[in-house]
């Protein structure tokens, strides 16, 4: 499977690679190590992530984005395992203005024979001005197999600020609101800031945090990441090692728990800038959100 999502990319795009007039993106390879406050239960996760995006002349935009996530349980002897597909498409003005449509999915599969399914379509549209970049998008979601015909309307906020030629800095909102048939909605509300720094040619620094909310539920998620980089010259070829650190803070109805995690990446380059942080960590889920506020608090939180 990782094998097969790491040719997804080139696969999916081969078709316009010929054509595209610009490429950008990164594939990062993780490993990380989790520790749940007050539980003697190890986690570990490997995980294989993938961004590719093209523009073409005519002004057209093509987007796929890949992942795969092995979660690990100390002593038990399944996997819970996950993988995310996207695709996006668009039309980028000269104007700086662009508008497009996207579809996600992200299956989790815990081993138990049943596959569960979440499918997102929807529009985005965004605007680029100077070192400025805006996006929103508006969507919905829905789960396979249906319960109890549960689904989401989704919407999002990003910006994006090249504050020096060394210092990226970014913000995002979302909101899923969920409803299943036809009972009141219940709001997941995520919002979350995040900046990478160039300290020289060898050694950056990243870090994001996220809070998610569900006010009708009396749950709060907080994940806060810092990480460094050093990159490196393979054959003249850019890449980049790097060490982050996390906290995921869960409080719900009065109590609550921490998961501590490690993670380590490998993130090589697909042309143009590459990414500003590792696929694998808070400040590319932040940076880069997928469309969804459930699928993107759980980027961050593994």
């Amino acid at each position: 499977m990782k094998s097969a999502l790491a040719l997804c990319l080139c696969t999916i795009s081969a078709p316009a690679l010929a054509v595209a007039q610009e490429m950008s993106g990164a594939v990062t390879l993780g490993f990380g190590d989790h520790e749940v406050a007050d539980i003697d239960q190890g986690l570990s996760t490997a995980s294989l992530d993938g961004r590719m995006n093209l523009a073409f002349a005519n002004g057209m935009t093509f987007g796929v984005n890949a992942g795969y996530l092995d979660l690990g349980i100390d002593g038990a002897p399944i996997d819970i395992n996950g993988t995310f597909v996207g695709l996006d498409v668009g039309y980028q003005m000269a104007s700086g203005l662009s508008f497009g449509a996207y579809a996600e999915q992200l299956t989790a599969d815990a081993g138990i024979g049943i596959d569960l399914t979440l499918k997102s379509i929807g529009a985005k549209a965004g605007y680029q001005t100077g070192d400025l970049d805006f996006g929103a998008f508006l969507g919905r979601t829905s789960v396979s197999p249906d319960i109890t015909g549960l689904e989401a309307d989704t919407i999002g906020l990003s910006a994006r600020y090249t504050a020096m030629d060394n210092l990226t800095l970014g913000g995002s909102f979302q909101r899923a609101s969920l409803s299943a048939g036809g009972s009141e909605e219940i709001d997941v509300d995520l919002i979350g800031i995040a900046g990478a720094y160039d300290i020289n040619a060898q050694f950056s620094l990243f870090g994001g945090v996220s809070r998610t909310t569900i006010d009708e539920a009396d749950l709060d998620i907080t994940t806060t990441g810092l990480g460094v980089g050093y990159n490196l010259d393979l054959g003249g070829v850019s890449s980049m090692v790097s060490l982050e650190l996390a906290r995921t803070d869960l409080s719900a109805f009065g109590g609550g728990t921490d998961l501590d995690t490690v993670r380590l990446g490998f993130t090589l380059p697909l042309g143009g800038s590459g990414a500003a942080a590792p696929l694998n960590s808070v400040a590319d889920s932040i940076f880069n959100p997928r469309h969804g506020a459930v699928n993107a608090a759980l980027t961050g939180a593994f």
